[in-house]
């Protein structure tokens, strides 16, 4: 494709995004910008767990994320001397577990039952349900337990289904944009105080859908604050040297300089 334009990534498994960097092709006319909504999970994990004076933790992960996205959160806990352990949780739980009791001696057991009371877990929601409903059942974790689930898109049904699977304490970090209603509104469910969003969830393509078009819509003020750029600048191309042709196409020569000021443009993804 010769036309300039956007690829915004997600996550597709539902697992939440890396902060790594985009893999991008070294092809001389490639005319893709490679874009993503911001990650915060660094900021936002650093002020929780100091929030909650957690000095002693374990982060949970799954296949599908990449642990080097959390890397600048690692370094800034290591400094401020927190004892953090890092587990990835295979795809086969029930196993892991299992493996867990056949390989672990009674007092190695007890002091990974003690690093569990605190926990992070970074991962898709249907993963997430999975270990906690095995931890639960095979009795890692007790009820003094706090365990915090960081996903940017998780939905309402899976926050409660994931409240009904948990004891213990839960903290569910997400990202929410702003909506009309009484924030003192509060509602008990299986003796969990929660939002009083929660006790009437919204479908879960519903909510899909309505992040979809926030995105949507930031990715189109982007590029209309481009194009707006390059008339300022007096320095557009017409776009009538671009041609579609059966086998191939021509490319737009203004393309390259279009795709330079969507660069320059500040176009930061915060849903709007």
């Amino acid at each position: 494709m010769h036309i300039p334009h956007l690829f915004i990534q997600r996550s597709t498994a539902g697992t939440p995004r890396s902060g790594c960097g985009l893999t991008r092709s070294n092809r001389n006319d490639d005319y893709t910008l490679s874009v993503r909504p911001p990650v915060y999970l660094n900021d936002v994990i650093l002020r929780v767990v100091t929030e909650y004076a957690w000095q002693k933790f374990i982060i949970f992960y799954d296949s599908e994320y990449d642990i080097r996205g959390i890397q600048e959160f690692l370094d800034k806990v290591s400094q401020q001397g927190m004892d953090v352990a890092l587990q990835k949780v295979e795809n086969n739980i029930n196993k892991m577990i299992t493996g867990l009791f056949a390989t672990m001696r009674i007092e190695e057991l007890n002091r990974y039952r003690d690093t569990l009371r605190r926990a992070i877990l970074v991962m898709n929601p249907s993963t997430a349900k999975s270990f906690i409903t095995e931890v639960v059942e095979t009795n890692l974790v007790a009820f003094d337990c706090h365990w915090i689930i960081i996903n940017e898109e998780i939905n309402d049904v899976d926050v409660q289904e994931l409240v009904r699977r948990s004891i213990g304490r839960l903290t569910i970090i997400r990202q929410t944009f702003p909506v009309p209603q009484n924030i003192s509104q509060r509602c008990f469910r299986g003796n969990h105080r929660i939002s009083s969003s929660l006790c009437d969830p919204k479908d879960p393509f519903s909510q899909s859908m309505e992040i979809s078009n926030l995105y949507i819509y930031d990715t189109v003020l982007l590029l209309a604050n481009a194009f707006h750029k390059k008339l300022e600048d007096r320095k557009w191309h017409s776009m009538a040297s671009l041609t579609c042709i059966r086998k191939n196409s021509k490319p737009w020569q203004g393309g390259r300089s279009m795709l330079d000021t969507i660069k320059k443009t500040n176009g930061d993804f915060k849903p709007k």
